[in-house]
C-alpha cells in the first residue's frame, strides 16, 4: 500500500468494495464521502488527536525557552513558517504566528495507516450498504477479490457487531487503541493558546 493510499480513503474505493458500479452518481459519491468524513471524525474523537496530518495556523505562539515552540496540537510533524507579530505601534510583540503540520502520520507508520484505512472503509460500509440495497437489492458487499477478478468472496449481509470477530463484522475503534492518547492532558510544554487557531482537515 503506497503512502498516498494510506492518506486517502476515496468514495470510489469504498463503493467498489460494496460492489457499486463506477462511475458513481453525484448523489452516491456525496453520500459515501459524508460517511467517510463521519468515520474520520469518530476516529479523531476516539484518539484525542488528528488521525491524519493537519495544517494548523496558530497565532500568539511563544517559544519555550529551549529553542522550540509552545504549540496547541501534537504530534508535530513539521513547522512550515514562522512570522513575527507586531502590535498596533508596529513594534515586535515577542509573539509569533506559526503554520505547522501535526497529527498521526500514516506515511511514517504504515501499520497505523493500514489499521486506520481498514477501520474507515468498514465504518463507511453501512452507508454504502444502504445505497446498494436501495439501488441494487441483490448486490452484496465484496470482502475479497482476486487481481484477475476470477474469484470473489462476499461478506455475510448480517455481519456482526463491530470488533466481534464474527464473519463480516467490521473492526471497531478499539482496533486503533494502541494509538489513543493516554489521559486527558496535553504533553508537557504543549498547551492550547487562548488566541485564534485555525485549521484545515485533509479528508472529505
Amino acid at each position: 500500500m503506497s503512502p498516498d493510499e494510506l492518506l486517502v480513503v476515496s468514495p470510489e474505493k469504498v463503493a467498489v468494495r460494496a460492489g457499486l458500479t463506477l462511475p458513481l452518481t453525484e448523489e452516491q459519491r456525496e453520500t459515501v464521502a459524508e460517511a467517510i468524513g463521519d468515520a474520520f471524525g469518530d476516529v479523531a474523537v476516539y484518539l484525542g488527536m488528528p488521525p491524519l496530518p493537519v495544517t494548523w495556523v496558530q497565532r500568539g505562539a511563544r517559544g519555550d525557552g529551549r529553542g522550540e515552540w509552545r504549540l496547541a496540537f501534537d504530534p508535530v510533524i513539521e513547522v512550515l513558517s514562522v512570522v513575527a507579530e507586531t502590535g498596533p505601534d508596529g513594534e515586535l510583540t515577542g509573539l509569533y504566528t506559526i503554520t505547522y503540520r501535526a497529527g498521526l502520520n500514516p506515511q511514517e507508520n504504515p501499520v497505523y495507516g493500514k489499521a486506520l484505512t481498514r477501520y474507515v472503509r468498514a465504518a463507511a460500509a453501512p452507508e454504502v450498504r444502504r445505497i446498494v440495497q436501495r439501488d441494487a437489492p441483490d448486490t452484496r458487499l465484496i470482502k475479497a477479490a482476486s487481481v484477475e477478478g476470477q474469484s470473489v468472496t462476499f461478506e455475510d449481509a448480517g455481519g456482526g457487531a463491530a470488533g466481534s470477530g464474527a464473519a463480516g463484522a467490521p473492526p471497531s475503534l478499539e482496533s486503533l487503541k494502541r494509538w489513543k492518547r493516554r489521559g486527558v492532558n496535553q504533553p508537557a510544554g504543549i498547551a492550547p493558546h487562548p488566541l485564534e487557531i485555525t485549521w484545515r482537515w485533509p479528508w472529505p
